[in-house]
């Protein structure tokens, strides 16, 4: 594999990491909440998460080419467009135009219980596994090196991901307090109160927040 895919490859999810997805909110919510060391708990569970979807996902596409090959084009076809739809859809949901309320005061206190609800977050999404696929065939070529190549792109997606998160969770005070002067109150209005922490898959298991 050539540098240039794996530039290409760091591009593309540096790409989507920056972009308000429910993971990053997720580390955001707890920083607000307990202050950036909570990334000891939340790192390790969305580093595993990161690799059970990784997993999963390539154990079905190796079975898919090895049965169907040709899908593999389609499939490659529709990846640009499908990122593209993620972005726009990442950028247009409540999480990018709404700050995280003021009172995060999420009931999930234990560090073992902060863990496991992060990997969920990660391993239960199924567009996870669709980004996942997505991602991974456009930069993966079926033959003896595909596990190796897997490897290498799991990792560097690993690696930006938890800088981006670490970044997160250091800067989610100050990201909160620029958003809460820049956004209109608006924005914020009660209808969106249950995704200013996280989308609503997240926040499904938190209480309501306090008035």
């Amino acid at each position: 594999m050539s540098l240039e895919t794996w530039l290409a490859f760091a591009a593309v999810s540096a790409a989507f990491l920056a972009s308000p997805n429910r993971v990053t909110f997720v580390v955001m919510s707890h920083a607000l909440a307990r202050g950036p060391a909570s990334v000891l708990a939340t790192l390790p569970a969305l580093a595993l998460g990161v690799l059970v979807v990784s997993g999963i996902t390539l154990l079905a596409l190796t079975g898919l080419f090895d049965t169907v090959p040709e899908i593999l084009d389609p499939v490659r076809w529709l990846g640009p467009g499908f990122f593209l739809f993620v972005l726009i859809r990442l950028w247009r949901s409540p999480h990018g135009r709404a700050p995280l309320a003021d009172n995060d005061n999420l009931p999930v206190k234990t560090p073992l219980r902060i863990m496991r609800r992060a990997f969920a977050v990660v391993a239960l999404d199924r567009w996870n596994y669709v980004f996942a696929a997505a991602l991974l065939t456009q930069f993966l070529h079926p033959g003896a090196a595909m596990l190796q190549e897997a490897a290498t792109l799991v990792g560097i997606f690993l690696v930006l991901a938890l800088v981006a998160w670490i970044a997160a969770a250091l800067g989610a005070r100050a990201i909160h307090r620029h958003m809460r002067r820049r956004i209109p109150k608006r924005m914020t209005s009660r209808r969106h109160d249950p995704v200013l922490i996280a989308s609503a898959s997240v926040t499904a298991g938190y209480r309501k927040l306090a008035a």
